[in-house]
């Protein structure tokens, strides 16, 4: 989703402003940015898995041990990425003649609190940089809720989760700025709340049962409420103004019921766990994130220069599947060299062999 919100770029007004093109890049995948609303739903499910499995085996929480597991996975890429952008990118940009104006302030990135950058100071100039805010939220959450997890009896997670939810709303009501709403980790940590929920649901025999005696037509309306929300979510909004309070958790709560069905459900040959090549997409998903503005960039550069972005099939054709393939090759590369050597450093940090993969 994320991909081909940022994708099919172009500055000919001719081609920017073709019906097709704004079908596709508007109407179909104006709301991309959805992909971070799951993202964010998925880690908080993924981590209060694990800490309530830690919890559960160990009988509590080792706070130090599950940051340095973090450290181990999310650091190498994301101060590759903030090197790239700070360093490489302006390098780039002179080498191909054109003048580079970062606006970005480095220690927002270093000490991971680039969201807060955004709302200061913009978008920055290296595009690259720009997607980086959602990791220093996931950051800023990974600080502090195995500390809450450790210190709280688990009886009281329920309220916990419901009480950040209800937070994260009461700020998105008092904040009518959108940028704020979109990257402030106040608005964000709602989804990471909900996800947390969904972990409660899969860990309770009764939470189980629910979720696999749900019928295929009840599964097929989640699925559908999520297309819809996703098609058409803007409309939704600026018809009802109370929807741009709640829309956000709606859209959490969705996802979330999405992310249970497909690790806790009924299997069916239509899970998306049974495609191979969806398995290794999941692997290499971090470095499919962070490194796709990259290989977009890369792409449009490429056929630029070879008169390639002309017409609107270059455009709407061309352009994606080149930036996608080159993306793919750099998170592949990324997985295998840069992260794998970390990621080999967590197994004896984890409490047990097999852990769900956050």
């Amino acid at each position: 989703m994320i991909f081909f919100f940022h994708g099919f770029y172009t500055e000919r007004p001719e081609l920017r402003d073709d019906p097709l093109r704004k079908f596709v890049k508007v109407d179909l995948f104006g709301n991309g940015n959805l992909g971070v609303n799951v993202f964010f739903v998925l880690s908080g499910f993924l981590i209060t898995f694990l800490l309530l499995e830690e919890k559960a085996i160990r009988g509590r929480i080792d706070v130090p041990r599950f940051w340095l597991r973090r450290i181990l996975r999310i650091w190498p890429l994301y101060y590759a990425c903030v090197l790239f952008g700070f360093g490489l990118f302006p390098l780039f940009k002179s080498a191909m003649g054109q003048v580079a104006h970062e606006g970005a302030q480095l220690p927002y990135y270093l000490f991971f609190a680039s969201n807060f950058d955004l709302l200061l100071n913009g978008l920055p100039d290296a595009s690259s940089l720009a997607v980086l805010w959602s990791i220093a939220v996931e950051e800023q959450f990974y600080l502090f809720w195995p500390i809450l997890l450790a210190l709280l009896p688990e009886r009281s997670y329920p309220w916990l989760f419901a009480f950040v939810i209800l937070m994260s709303l009461v700020f998105r009501w008092s904040e009518p700025d959108v940028d704020r709403n979109e990257v402030h980790t106040l608005s964000c940590i709602g989804d990471m709340a909900m996800g947390a929920l969904g972990a409660l649901l899969v860990r309770s025999e009764r939470g189980l049962l629910w979720i696999r005696t749900r019928t295929r037509p009840q599964v097929l309306l989640l699925y559908f409420a999520f297309g819809l929300v996703f098609l058409l979510r803007h409309e939704l909004v600026d018809a009802n103004g109370p929807l741009r309070v709640i829309e956000r958790s709606l859209v959490a709560a969705l996802a979330m019921g999405i992310i249970i069905h497909q690790t806790h459900g009924v299997k069916r040959r239509s899970d998306l766990g049974r495609w191979p090549v969806l398995n290794y997409l999941g692997r290499i998903s971090y470095g499919l994130y962070c490194l796709h503005m990259i290989g977009i960039l890369v792409a449009i550069q490429i056929l630029a220069r070879s008169g390639l972005d002309t017409r609107l099939w270059h455009v709407m054709l061309l352009q994606p599947v080149l930036a996608l393939t080159l993306t793919v090759i750099l998170a592949a590369l990324s997985h295998r060299f840069l992260e794998r050597p970390f990621l080999k450093l967590k197994v004896p940090l984890y409490t047990r062999t097999g852990p769900p993969r956050p």
